[in-house]
């Protein structure tokens, strides 16, 4: 089986998707990712075959500064109509397209936020399964059926210079939530357990060790420090010198260095892989992003989300409701309301313990391998 897997280029819509395109492989399958600039770099280190739909280009790049320039409209005037998560399908369609005739798949495997995916499917004339990377929503929830529309009505003028078919619907949808956190699994919407992907790099030797006090790893994840969006950190970090805690700063080293000084119980880690550092943590300090909500809920790790953007409100909002944490808003994150969510996170049991309770579930959902015999009796391959 020949399988075309697709994704937008920004990292936390497309690491998600590396587990199962692994599981594919090493079932004997062929699998080709495609993607964009550093995204497709990204994928070739983690041992994927992949190529550069856009060569010389930054979709992901375009994409921010086309959010800017919306965000940035005065009220009341009009709004650029390039943007949003449409972007990246338009840009995307025409050499996804290319590479899909060249490589010719029995089945393509696309997020839904990579709106070319089911215009390609329907050209070839294949099945397509749509990939979901989501915390909040997913599948035949209102929220993905608004922007699963939405994105289609931006990609109309593309489909139609293309000369393309209207897009058939998904033959089914991969859905990584637990149940008990809004996740579906019926014969459309398939339960997969999600499997973190963080990128691979060196471990510092401390990582795997077992801390002499309370651990506490604190990201703001890939896209939020490149809009300069850093809050009262530097102030919250000053406050954490005199908790019995060992702070772990996961951030890239810019973001880290503009902080300035940091007490001596902070460790600037830098980009250390979450999978590797959230098993010996009490608790982690984010910015709400999908995968690093979901890679502490495969830890059964307690969260303090302080949310900005995007969909990190409605992650939020889920991981408050189920217990496996705290929320904070954004206009209510000063440092010492930080602090004090933290503070509760260590010494409040139930969260640790509703935490585990997720972590069980998530463990007991089907593995990425146990989905490549669905995918093989979807295009009638045994």
């Amino acid at each position: 089986m020949r399988v075309l897997s697709m994704a937008a280029p920004g990292s936390g819509l497309f690491l998600p998707t590396v587990p199962l395109a692994w599981a594919l492989r090493t079932a004997g399958h062929e699998v080709l990712v495609a993607n964009n600039g550093q995204a497709a770099e990204t994928l070739v280190a983690a041992g994927l075959p992949a190529v550069d739909v856009c060569p010389g280009r930054d979709v992901f790049g375009e994409f921010m500064a086309a959010s800017h320039a919306i965000n940035m409209t005065p009220p009341g005037e009009p709004r650029p109509r390039r943007g949003g998560l449409g972007l990246f399908g338009e840009e995307m369609a025409e050499g996804l397209l290319k590479v899909a005739e060249e490589f010719r798949p029995d089945l393509v495997l696309s997020t839904l936020e990579q709106g070319a995916g089911p215009l390609v499917a329907t050209a070839l004339g294949v099945p397509y399964v749509e990939q979901s990377v989501r915390l909040a929503w997913a599948g035949s929830d209102e929220q993905a059926v608004t922007y699963r529309h939405s994105i289609a009505q931006y990609l109309e003028p593309t489909r139609a210079r293309l000369g393309l078919a209207e897009s058939a619907a998904a033959a089914a949808t991969i859905d990584v939530r637990p149940p008990s956190m809004g996740g579906h699994d019926d014969a459309a919407e398939w339960s997969m357990r999600y499997v973190p992907y963080n990128e691979s790099r060196l471990l510092p030797e401390w990582a795997l060790a077992a801390p002499s006090r309370p651990r506490v790893c604190l990201t703001l994840g890939s896209v939020l420090p490149l809009s300069g969006e850093l809050g009262e950190l530097a102030a919250f970090l000053q406050k954490c010198a005199g908790l019995d805690v060992e702070l772990i700063l996961a951030m890239g080293a810019d973001q880290a260095a503009a902080l300035g000084p940091v007490p001596d119980n902070v460790r600037v880690a830098g980009w250390v892989p979450l999978s590797a550092l959230l098993p010996t943590c009490a608790a982690i300090v984010h910015h709400g992003g999908a995968g690093t909500a979901l890679t502490a809920l495969v830890h059964g790790v307690p969260q303090l989300v302080v949310p900005r953007l995007a969909d990190q409100p409605a992650n939020a909002a889920v991981i408050a409701a189920r217990g496996v944490g705290l929320a904070c808003s954004a206009h209510e994150a000063t440092a010492a309301a930080v602090q004090d969510g933290l503070l509760r996170l260590l010494d409040v049991p139930d969260y640790r313990r509703t935490a585990r309770e997720v972590q069980a579930e998530i463990a007991s959902r089907p593995s990425p391998a146990a989905l490549v015999s669905r995918l093989e009796e979807l295009v009638g391959e045994r």
